[in-house]
């Protein structure tokens, strides 16, 4: 099947995506109109209304993690590509809203590692900010081939021309407004990636998308074909359940720089608890916008996974089920998606860098303009580096992959320290230190032993949740024994208690009763949906 997109576009198609182009250019300088220290620039923090921090929350999540990345994962595995959003998200919202942020509004904080540096010390802190900005600039660079893999399937651009464009207009936008400006920019991209995702999943329904797979049992059952314990398995629960629903899921969605950026942007502490509620909706919305083309295109496209790569899946259903014009809506959907993820993780390494390593370690009691200034170059930097983390993208068969891979060597290891310090007050730093370079050990030697086929695997995702788990627990073992022995350091202070997670810490506040119903209904539907599609 020859699949050449740019050749249906009409006139008017062709025109929506340089249109999208310049509206965010737009929306970057009337945000640079706004006046404010270093902080309002690189986090815009307790500063934006509800719905704007909502919208942002759910569009910096939807980029190449979300919309190519899992459609490409639902061609591949069926429907279980389900099981990033019912097991894989909905739990862990709710967690972060009615347990964990009332901790980081407690302690005051405006980035995770600044708690870190409240909870064990600066040096915790500065060890978590330069990890954080490593896994954002790979992330960055995962976006920016994904663009470009959408850009060459749909309009024919080569790999270079699509990632200098699409860079060029990101850092345009983010130099003018920093964090303020993507923010507002994600909502815009919101309304794009709806108006592109919603005709294609109904016309997916045209293809039988739910019958996709219908000769083959593990396509189509989200637990019915999957084995208890199996490495040779595609994917198993004890997989699924602990390394994906807890370990990878927990890890992201409470202790994401970029995620708590957006819900600490929120103008009071209970807007900024509902914020992953009401997000939390959306991600439902979305598992069906992002898995039933992916579906449909598992029966339409056999090519897949041969020919082509999984992550073509989305930009192949375009061309196939849209007109010359909803093409071109299409392919805004699938870049302003993409933009999403790029720019959150651009701006997020720009604020890590300058307030957690540059400011707090190496050139402090500047002047608010200097840091804004650095907060300018550190994007630019980013960029350039995100340009070259792209290609590594290319060893993998789908965005999934790559990006579980990065969680569970360095973000499952930092989730357990996290939780030790949270939940214990005798973990210490030194504790904290030897747990993380433990369990971060323990996934790369995981990662070679699959790599030199010392361990065998039914797929790459399965070892991912895997190496999780193994490093997760090798980080808890490692930081409560060496923790145990510490002599050098004290525990942490009484004064500073309010950083250790308790139930019930907190009285009932206003807005208590809605959080607790949103958060009922999310887990209710989420476990519907899995006995429906179980």
């Amino acid at each position: 099947m020859t699949f050449i997109a740019h050749t249906k576009l009409s006139w008017l198609g062709a025109a929506i995506l340089p249109t999208y182009f310049l509206l965010t250019l737009l929306i970057g300088w009337l945000a640079k109109r706004h006046k404010g220290s270093s902080n309002d620039f690189l986090n815009a923090s307790r500063s934006l209304p509800l719905w704007i921090v909502c919208a942002a929350y759910l569009a910096a999540n939807c980029g190449a993690l979300e919309i190519v990345g899992l459609s490409a994962m639902s061609a591949q595995y069926g429907v279980q590509a389900f099981h990033f959003y019912w097991i894989g998200a909905i739990p862990a919202m709710v967690f972060l809203s009615l347990w964990m942020m009332p901790v980081y509004m407690r302690s005051g904080v405006h980035s995770v590692p600044e708690y870190l540096e409240l909870r064990y010390s600066p040096a915790v802190r500065l060890l978590n900010a330069w990890v954080l900005a490593l896994m954002m600039l790979l992330l960055a660079g995962i976006s920016l081939y994904a663009i470009a893999q959408v850009l060459e399937a749909m309009l024919g651009w080569s790999f270079v021309l699509g990632i200098s464009i699409s860079a060029s207009v990101v850092i345009a936008y983010v130099l003018l407004g920093g964090v303020r400006a993507t923010i507002y920019n994600e909502v815009l991209q919101l309304v794009v990636m709806l108006a592109g995702l919603i005709p294609l999943a109904l016309r997916s329904l045209s293809v039988e998308a739910l019958h996709v797979a219908s000769s083959d049992n593990s396509q189509s059952h989200l637990w019915q074909s999957t084995p208890l314990f199996s490495q040779q398995a595609r994917l198993d629960s004890f997989g699924v359940v602990f390394g994906l629903g807890f370990v990878l899921s927990f890890g992201y969605w409470c202790t994401d720089f970029v995620l708590m950026q957006r819900a600490l942007a929120a103008r009071t502490d209970v807007a900024a608890r509902q914020v992953p509620l009401w997000a939390g909706f959306g991600k439902l919305g979305f598992s069906f916008l992002v898995v039933l083309p992916g579906l449909a295109a598992h029966r339409l496209f056999p090519q897949l996974g041969h020919a082509r790569p999984f992550d073509q899946a989305l930009p192949m259903m375009m061309n196939q089920l849209f007109g010359p014009t909803m093409l071109g809506v299409g392919l805004t959907a699938l870049v302003a998606s993409l933009m999403s993820g790029l720019a959150a993780n651009v701006s997020g390494f720009a604020s890590v860098w300058t307030e957690d390593i540059y400011r707090a370690h190496l050139h402090t009691g500047q002047t608010e303009t200097h840091y804004r200034t650095m907060g300018r170059a550190a994007t630019i930097v980013a960029i350039g580096i995100s340009v070259l983390a792209s290609s590594l993208s290319f060893y993998f068969s789908n965005l999934m992959e790559h990006v579980q891979l990065i969680f569970s060597v360095f973000n499952a290891p930092f989730f357990a320290i996290f939780l030790l310090g949270m939940g214990e007050r005798r973990i210490t730093a030194r504790g904290a230190f030897a747990g993380f370079l433990s369990g971060t050990g323990i996934a790369l030697l995981h990662l070679l032993a699959v790599a030199r086929h010392w361990i065998h695997y039914g797929s790459t995702m399965n070892s991912n949740f895997h190496a999780a788990i193994y490093a997760f627990c090798t980080t808890l073992l490692i930081g409560g024994l060496v923790s145990a022995t510490d002599r050098s350091q004290t525990a942490i202070q009484q004064q500073h208690t309010g950083l250790i997670f308790r139930w019930k810490m907190w009285p009932p506040v206003a807005g208590d009763r809605l959080l607790w119903a949103l958060s009922f209904i999310l887990l209710a539907t989420c476990l519907a949906l899995n006995v429906i599609w179980r």
